[in-house]
């Protein structure tokens, strides 16, 4: 089975952002960085399409600036 390189980058950036949105959230310890981070972190493996895996780890690495206290 071939894997596109698209998918494979998008999955290693939104995972990395996801890693560090959970350790910022246990730093200042704030649980909307810690659930945006395991979402960027979680939703790679049930999205198959790069293009909708592009869109919704855009949507979620963009969800902080909201959700922020």
């Amino acid at each position: 089975m071939f894997i596109e390189p698209n998918i494979v980058v998008a999955r290693v950036v939104f995972g990395g952002l996801g890693m560090i949105y959970v350790a910022y959230g246990k730093w200042k310890d704030l649980w909307q960085p810690k659930a945006l981070g395991f979402g960027l972190m979680l939703f790679p493996y049930f999205v198959l399409s790069s293009m909708w895996l592009w869109i919704i780890g855009g949507i979620l690495s963009l969800a902080i600036f909201i959700a922020r206290d």
